[in-house]
């Protein structure tokens, strides 16, 4: 199985390959060619003596492995895994002419080429045979497609098998015999499970027993006040139990990537071409469903960053860059989820070409495709039949590719994003769930019926009081909006869209409002629903056949009171809705609110909640990793310290009443765990009771409640409420945290650096130059941009800027933009800090020339990224800020 990511190996290090390196492939075709032997499989052993021949003319320095000598070895192993796979038909193979050329390569001769070499490079990623209804390949400058205008999955799951066994001019299969496909069929079917991972689920179906029996025994006997705890633990083995299976099915996402090294090589030699393949995060693990379902979209986009995106070594030479070009597959966990980037540094998107091919094909008016932001242009390539090659070729140009490649991702509940700088290179983001078996998801009502929404899908909740509708909901264009956060974010019912409004379920005015803010791919809107239920993992059901035609549906599930609950379909909703983005918010009415309220921009996003009658607290949504719902049984006392088993690990718990004086809270059967992550590790807060999400103005009393652990309080709606410290919470529960944390995040001889800190609020202004003074830096403060500027101007010394983004007289983005430009300044780091970023920030971040984006009172984030940039940094001479 090794053998080809091998034989690559050896043609990189060409006269210098490694001794061991070859004799391991020696004694692999050694070992196949002995068992052919033994077994009376003349064809095989023949072929591995071929191939044997000139590994041993390698390994004895008498032949240098050239890409030439290569491409022979190669479909030599490929054949060899074929008629291996095919065994019953092996010796009916015509390998006549491939033994031929490795006895001429052995002997010294110039390696023969392939009759047809354009399609003996493609065949390791698609037959002959195209089939339009498959994904196509996408990445690099267009949306272009594969081979033809796909690759069926039959091509993605031989990528790496077969290179020329059936379509190679130099071998060829039996007449009748059977196809690869059906011979690697039992092989796909079969899975490989950890030892312990089997011991496990042995252990946890042990307990299931036990706890079935206590159950039984309790009932039988009435003893009720003992069922809370056996259904606790019932509880717990069944949700150990179903992750112990889950385990069963995941498989690392190196068994798709690993196939990649092949399919860059011959493709580029193909286009004539150089590039570098680097593969991060192998050992990933996910879903054997998705993996399976994920390989087609990779592969073109593989192939069309290596076609339209990296340039030919001329191009590049004459651009600056080096001939060579790099394309970077990298796989990662992020939030709960698997993350798949395709990355390249080839010529990148232009979004003016985009917006003239979608005028030309009479998709936008010239004014509707001049008024796209950046990123609106670039969701352009998911248009069906979109493409700008000039000429349609073997590997794309017919303009099936990122819209299937989308649809196929979004099907596995995923997203698809594309970044692109021009000449700068181009990355694909795909974001997909980790199992499509069982998925965490949100239940609600709507029009007297409940629906689930994968919390994959949901950004956040947003509730509008019936006083707030009238400034927080409106009309654009006649659309329905909602205004969040200076932002207009389109807005749609789910009973309109369902059908389902009508006298006896349409919405209330005296009701408030719940919004749920979902978002797939880059498109973001929010979905009102009469209530909110509860949060389920649920078991996904396949639609029967007089719901498949429901295109805002994906699926049903059954839900624990036993009723069934239909699944949503976040992206078809917005299809169907023909949504597009309103997320930059409008001039005027940001003018207009900054004129109704002078405060706007002092807000933090908090999570509200109740500790006990009258105690009111927040923490900001920033830090917020997660939110769960645990019953009180599953709390633990383990060396005199709470904690929750979950997930396999044991999630340290803080209670309010241990570290500040407060009165314990209310015995209830059920709380909440809002789990923090602080640097390496996650804590978990106890909350009997949450109340909501909302835009807090700071106007903040610091001395009221001040102590560690409270950074002050507010006054919200006629209560106090106060606002939580998170890091000196966790600080004084766990002070070992802390030591190392500080260490690693700060560079050495942190008082050597000053920063500059600007922020209009003097609120945050504090907490950040807290955060900065407390690991050694010197901090320089001004209230907006205008006021950095002229104290930058004026010759002072500053490793550093940190600005917030809205303020007076100069907001951050522009004081970002002047610095960079600065022929004297232009060198400096700056970070960009805001209450909440979203997706669009980050990009006008990004285009003004902000190095980092950070959400403001995320403590280890900020030291972490001001260490590591000023690391990058020269060495300064010890500077002291003036008194």
């Amino acid at each position: 199985a090794d053998i080809e990511q091998e034989l690559l190996q050896i043609e990189q290090q060409g006269s210098e390959a490694d001794a061991e390196l070859v004799n391991r492939v020696f004694r692999a075709i050694h070992s196949v060619k002995g068992a052919a032997g033994f077994l009376g499989l003349t064809q095989i052993n023949q072929l591995a003596h071929a191939a044997e021949n000139v590994l041993d003319q390698i390994r004895n320095h008498r032949l240098v492995p050239s890409p030439e000598v290569t491409d022979v070895l190669l479909r030599a192993s490929d054949l060899l895994r074929e008629m291996i796979q095919n065994v019953e038909q092996s010796q009916h193979y015509d390998i006549a002419q491939l033994v031929q050329q490795l006895h001429q390569v052995a002997q010294g001769s110039p390696a023969p080429c392939p009759d047809t070499p354009a399609e003996e490079a493609a065949a390791s990623t698609s037959p002959s045979d195209p089939s339009p209804s498959a994904p196509s390949s996408a990445g690099g400058e267009v949306p272009e497609p594969g081979t033809g205008e796909s690759a069926p999955a039959a091509a993605s799951d031989r990528a790496s098998q077969e290179s020329a066994a059936v379509s190679s001019p130099n071998a060829q299969a039996p007449e009748g015999g059977a196809s690869p496909r059906n011979g690697s069929s039992a092989v796909e079917a079969t899975l490989r499970v950890p030892v312990g991972v089997l011991d496990r689920l042995m252990n946890l179906a042990g307990e299931l027993v036990l706890s079935r029996n206590q159950l039984l025994q309790t009932l039988d006997t009435s003893l009720v006040q003992g069922t809370g705890a056996i259904v606790a633990g019932l509880d717990r083995v069944t949700s150990e139990l179903q992750e112990a299976v889950m385990q069963t099915r995941l498989q690392p996402v190196g068994n798709v990537l690993n196939r990649f090294p092949r399919v860059v090589r011959d493709l580029a030699r193909k286009l004539g071409k150089r590039c570098r393949l680097t593969i991060t995060g192998q050992e990933v693990e996910v879903d054997k469903s998705i993996l399976e379902a994920i390989t087609d979209p990779l592969t073109h986009l593989v192939r069309n960053a290596l076609d339209h995106g990296i340039e030919p070594p001329q191009q590049r030479q004459a651009a600056g860059k080096p001939p060579e070009g790099h394309l970077e597959l990298r796989a990662y966990h992020q939030a709960g989820k698997v993350c798949l980037d395709v990355i390249d540094d080839g010529r990148g998107i232009d979004p003016q070409k985009l917006r003239q091919k979608a005028i030309a094909r009479g998709l936008l008016t010239p004014e509707q495709a001049q008024a796209l932001s950046h990123r609106e242009a670039l969701q352009l390539i998911f248009t069906p039949g979109f493409s700008t090659a000039e000429k349609v070729t073997d590997v794309s140009g017919r303009g099936v590719g990122m819209d299937v490649v989308r649809s196929n991702i979004q099907r596995l509940g995923g997203t698809v994003e594309v970044e692109s700088q021009v000449g700068q290179g181009t990355t694909v983001h795909i974001t997909l769930p980790l199992t499509l078996a069982i998925i965490p998801s949100l239940v609600v009502r709507c029009g007297g019926q409940r629906f689930a929404i994968p919390q994959v899908n949901i950004v956040e909740l947003v509730r509008v009081r019936p006083g707030e509708r009238a400034t927080r909901i409106g009309q654009v264009q006649g659309a329905q909006v909602l205004r969040l956060r200076g932002s207009l974010l389109p807005l749609l019912d789910l009973g309109e869209v369902l059908g389902q409004r009508n006298g006896d379920h349409a919405p209330q005015p005296d009701q408030p409002v719940h919004v749920i803010v979902v978002e797939s791919t880059s498109q973001r809107y929010g979905l009102m629903v009469d209530a909110l239920e509860d949060s389920q993992e649920i078991v996904v059901k396949p639609l029967g056949q007089h719901l498949k035609g429901c295109a805002c549906l994906a699926g049903a599930t059954i839900l624990g009171d036993g009723h069934v609950a239909l699944i949503l379909d976040v992206a078809s909703i917005a299809a169907w809705a023909q949504l597009r983005s309103t997320q930059e918010s409008s001039e005027e009415e940001t003018a207009s609110e900054e004129k109704t309220s002078p405060s706007v921009r002092d807000t933090q996003t908090m999570l509200l909640f109740t500790h006990g009658p009258e105690e009111y607290f927040a923490v900001s949504m920033g830090l917020v990793a997660r939110i769960e719902r645990v019953q009180r049984e599953q709390i633990r006392q383990v060396g005199g310290q709470q904690v929750l088993q979950y997930r396999e690990s044991t999630l340290p718990l803080l209670a309010l009443e241990e570290v500040l004086p407060v009165a314990p809270a209310p015995p209830s059967s059920r709380m909440y765990v809002v789990v923090f992550r602080l640097g390496q590790q996650e804590l978990g807060l106890l909350v009997p009771q949450l109340c909501d999400v909302e835009e807090v103005p700071l106007a903040v009393d610091t001395t009221t409640f001040a102590q560690p652990g409270v950074m002050g309080s507010v006054v919200l709606e006629g209560r106090t409420v106060r606002l939580l410290d998170i890091w000196e919470l966790a600080r004084s529960a766990h002070p070992e945290w802390f030591t190392a944390t500080q260490t690693q995040s700060a560079p050495e001889d942190a008082s050597a650096w000053r920063l500059l800190v600007v922020e209009d609020s003097k609120f945050f202004r504090n907490k950040v130059k807290d955060f900065l003074q407390q690991v050694g830096y010197q901090v320089v403060e001004c209230q907006d941009g205008q006021e950095a500027w002229e104290w930058l101007q004026s010759g002072q010394e500053v490793h550093l800027v940190l600005t917030d983004v809205e303020m007076p007289r100069m907001d951050g983005l522009e004081l970002c933009r002047r610095i960079k430009s600065d022929p004297h300044l232009g060198h400096l780091p700056v970070v960009a800090l805001t209450s909440l970023a979203t997706q669009e920030d980050q990009q006008r971040g990004q285009e003004a020339g902000v190095d980092a984006y950070l959400v403001k009172m995320d403590r280890e984030q900020l030291l972490q990224t001001v260490g590591q940039l000023l690391r990058q940094a020269p060495q300064p001479q010890l500077v002291e800020v003036e008194a």
